[in-house]
């Protein structure tokens, strides 16, 4: 260090700080690193920083409050870091990459690159409704437990994540969806086509469909909050362990399926699957209200009328999902091959959902708690001093 340089006692870059204030509870009221301008609070903390020189800030926190509320904390790891600032991480031997989804600009511009045609964008901006809740992207937010790797850890309860879009919830989160997925699975099971199509001797684990079916029981037998969000989000970060392991080897067991037909067929055949599955996914809100409205809405157990047509929706979709995938490609991969990739990857969405929160009870829409995605630094790298790189912001904590 120069002479003149105060000495420090901690240095660390700029998005480490403001992942490390959302940990402990606070809210970026003002961010603005262009200006020097920091202020964080909430869960009995505070943070401020002074821009003494642009890259030269003092660090003021209040007291640490006398106890500390479990369902505050994060999960900690550098990839839920991302979601702070509306980043996706993608899951890597899925040959997915980050998707930035943190604003609605930066939505469209993640779906045009799924869906080039540009179709499924357009229908995402049709969809969105201002009298009721302009931020809500719906099927969209499938990307979420769709391209994300597991993040919580086998040895811990910690679930919670940041919100990294304006709108996160959905069908694979709500409990119309898991009833009317697995009334459907025992259907598709159930027909003649069924039977006829597992005939071909091309197909990869051609009864796939009947261990999902039977996981899918095993999971609704020994855990009431397998099916019901509500009940499982009264138990956030203390979540039982037992119920996390479980989800948590089903998905490991989904992904192993699917990484599989990775392997079999080529790297990007998750992705395009996935791709397929979204854009015909933006769809269901509009389509299930009208269903609803021509008295065409089928069978919704007692539960949200709207929300368990939209499932059935999906189900409509596979044929559409199967088309786009041989329309990309696929054209050689058996048809029952892709359909059962599709139940493995929706079940697989459900598994993630169970092993993580984000939202508050019901609620939709929430306010955005995220940073722009523009702040954010690799982490990954060591951070330096002041003074050591003029073009990158380091923050310096001060006694």
């Amino acid at each position: 260090m120069k002479e003149h340089e105060a000495p420090a006692f901690t240095a660390t870059t700029l998005t480490e700080l403001a992942a490390q204030a959302i940990r402990h509870g606070m809210t970026w009221t003002v961010f603005r690193p262009e200006h020097g301008v920091f202020l964080a609070e909430g869960n009995g903390h505070t943070l401020r920083l002074k821009a003494q020189q642009l890259l030269d800030f003092e660090i003021i926190p209040d007291p640490p409050p006398k106890s500390k509320v479990l369902d505050h904390l994060y999960i900690p790891s550098p990839l839920v870091d991302k979601l702070f600032f509306g980043i996706l991480p993608g899951y890597e031997p899925f040959h997915l990459p980050n998707y930035r989804i943190g604003s609605t600009a930066e939505v469209y511009t993640t779906m045009s690159s799924l869906d080039p045609t540009g179709s499924a964008t357009k229908k995402i901006r049709d969809n969105r409704y201002p009298s009721f809740a302009p931020d809500c992207l719906f099927g969209f937010s499938d990307i979420i437990p769709l391209a994300a790797p597991m993040l919580r850890q086998y040895s811990s309860t910690i679930i919670r994540l940041p919100i990294p879009a304006q709108y996160t919830v959905g069908l694979l989160t709500h409990k119309e969806g898991f009833v009317v997925f697995r009334h459907r699975l025992n259907r598709f099971i159930a027909s003649p086509r069924y039977v006829t199509e597992r005939k071909d001797t091309r197909l990869y684990a051609p009864y796939i469909a009947f261990w999902v079916r039977d996981k899918y029981c095993e999971l609704t037998e020994r855990f009431p909050e397998w099916e019901d969000e509500v009940l499982a989000n009264k138990q956030i970060n203390n979540r039982s362990m037992e119920f996390l392991n479980a989800c948590n080897a089903a998905w490991d067991y989904c992904t192993g399926h699917l990484f599989n037909l990775i392997r079999t067929y080529g790297k990007n055949f998750y992705r395009d699957l996935m791709a397929a599955h979204l854009k015909h996914a933006v769809n269901w809100w509009h389509q299930a209200w009208n269903r609803m409205r021509a008295g065409e809405a089928r069978d919704n157990y007692g539960l949200r009328d709207y929300i368990a047509e939209g499932m059935h929706l999906y189900w409509d979709y596979l044929d559409l999902v199967v088309k786009e995938m041989q329309e990309r490609g696929w054209s050689k991969v058996p048809e029952a091959t892709l359909k059962d990739a599709w139940i493995v990857m929706v079940f697989r969405g459900f598994c993630w959902w169970r092993c993580h929160w984000m939202m508050e009870g019901q609620e939709m829409c929430v306010a955005p708690e995220r940073l722009p995605s523009e702040y954010y630094e690799d982490s990954s790298e060591d951070a330096r001093y002041l003074g050591e790189k003029e073009d990158e912001y380091v923050v310096v904590a001060k006694a």
